[in-house]
């Protein structure tokens, strides 16, 4: 059933996030690195809107929709209703704050509406990607995850080559309006095969208070996580202005996005299938299933992150835009490990929490992670630069990653699949070791190459590991007789 699910997400989880790490490319070449800084911090600010109004909602949604009969779907649907109006509201008087406060000057109409929609129809677009992954509604998860992601990258190079002046014309408010139009253009196809309405009668308390009780702190808690992944900007913005931020953010953006991108390949049809499991009162089931969820994410995750750190020197040198290379190169393979640590907990470790309802345990271990985070992010930032804020974020989720996983593991009773794990990570150091042989590297020929040799090179490793296995399961296989 799990390999089933993975290959029906497949092309959501592969084609949005692989446009989203090439236009992070593409826009280092568009963009200068104070345009970029201005671009990634629209991103992010964005994003933290999006984990104070409207997370919340979508995590209730995600665990408790399945299994819902019809009467609490509608209940459902009138809270939505109420909770889509307000974040609007919110969305909006936010941003006007912070483009009056923060950037220190009253909004424009046209910078105001661009910024508005781009934020307003993105944080709709992962909200519904999240009720239609509850749904079981690949269609429309698909269109999701891949309108805004390849729409936004196709309208915004196709604005770079037509304007009159070329590449120089194009700016990160013409960028985010390219995104914001491909992020409509999803969430008009998916509102219209959904038929969703407003519902605007009066909400069910206790459907309110349910909300409260599992939503908030979770909305509360991806907040907090959101600060090493990406308030850090902010901490180097604040220390050495917006250039400074877009020369951080390619190399730490490129690592985050591309964990985040192997993650996404494996996650969207595991975490539902426990949750059936659990609503039908198999509880030890679900838990075994997301061992198996977690080993599969390793098998992909793992491998990923070791070859990205071993090719990132050449990755950098050939992908960004030459002011961008040499601060690329050291900060990538920092953002890749605290990618790969963030993926594991929040799509292993923490998935325990949601399952066991212990949304107060994230809450608080992502408190401990955001203060350790500010405390080495502005200490590795003053000692080691740019550097040395990659550092410090590495630091604290490395910490609460550890935490997190004690607690699933010693108190929530989630299996640890060791078995599977040591053999992930023997294949992975054997792809390691390998492309650390090889010559240095010149052109993307000589880099594709060695992807693909670090590939076969982990996959026979593995294929090894599991020769038992293996030989089992061709044994059980059907073969034609002669």
């Amino acid at each position: 059933m799990l390999i089933r699910q993975t290959a029906l997400y497949l092309p959501a989880q592969l084609l949005g996030p692989l446009a989203q790490l090439v236009a992070i490319v593409l826009w280092t070449h568009w963009l200068d690195p104070g345009e970029f800084g201005a671009f990634t911090l629209a991103l992010a600010a964005q994003e933290a809107m999006y984990l104070l109004f409207l997370a919340f909602w979508s995590y209730y949604l995600l665990r408790f929709l399945p299994g819902s009969d019809a009467a609490v779907r509608e209940r459902i649907d009138v809270v939505e209703s109420w909770v889509l109006i307000a974040n609007l509201a919110l969305q909006g008087s936010v941003l006007a704050l912070m483009l009056r406060y923060v950037a220190g000057t009253p909004p424009g109409a046209v910078a105001f509406t661009v910024l508005f929609a781009f934020a307003l129809t993105r944080s709709y677009c992962s909200h519904l990607a999240e009720r239609t992954k509850a749904s079981n509604d690949i269609l429309a998860y698909t269109a999701l995850q891949c309108g805004g992601p390849i729409g936004g990258l196709a309208l915004g190079w196709l604005w770079a080559h037509l304007v009159r002046d070329g590449e120089a014309r194009i700016g990160p408010l013409q960028v985010l309006g390219a995104y914001a139009v491909a992020q409509s253009a999803s969430l008009l196809f998916v509102l219209l095969r959904l038929r969703l309405r407003w519902h605007l009668q009066r909400a069910d308390r206790d459907l309110l208070r349910s909300v409260a009780w599992y939503g908030l702190p979770l909305a509360l808690s991806g907040m907090l996580a959101w600060v090493p992944g990406n308030g850090i900007r902010f901490v180097v913005e604040h220390e050495l202005g917006l250039a400074a931020v877009g020369l951080f953010a390619a190399g730490w953006t490129l690592g985050q996005r591309a964990c985040a991108f192997a993650a996404m390949l494996v996650t969207a049809a595991a975490f539902p299938i426990a949750l059936r499991l659990e609503a039908r009162g198999e509880q030890d089931r679900a838990l075994r299933q997301l061992a198996d969820n977690g080993a599969l994410l390793c098998a992909v995750l793992l491998p990923s992150a070791a070859g990205l750190v071993a090719l990132s020197t050449p990755l950098s040198q050939l992908a960004v835009s030459t002011p961008y290379v040499a601060d690329t190169i050291v900060i990538l393979p920092i953002a890749t490990l605290a990618g790969l640590v963030k993926n594991l907990r929040n799509h292993f470790a923490n998935q325990a929490f949601l399952l066991a309802r212990k949304t107060g345990w994230t809450l608080a271990i992502d408190a401990m992670e955001t203060a350790l985070f500010l405390a080495g992010a502005v200490l590795g930032l003053r000692a080691l630069g740019l550097a040395g804020a990659a550092w410090g974020a590495l630091a604290a989720v490395t910490v609460g990653a550890l935490l997190s996983f004690f607690l699933a593991v010693r108190r929530l009773g989630m299996p640890l699949p060791a078995a599977h794990l040591a053999r992930i990570v023997a294949a992975s150091a054997a792809m390691s070791a390998a492309l650390a042989l090889l010559p240095p590297l010149a052109g993307w020929p000589a880099l594709i190459y060695a992807t693909a040799f670090g590939g076969a090179v982990y996959a026979a490793a593995l294929a090894l590991c599991y020769r038992r296995h293996l030989r089992g399961l061709c044994a059980r296989l059907p073969f034609p007789s002669r």
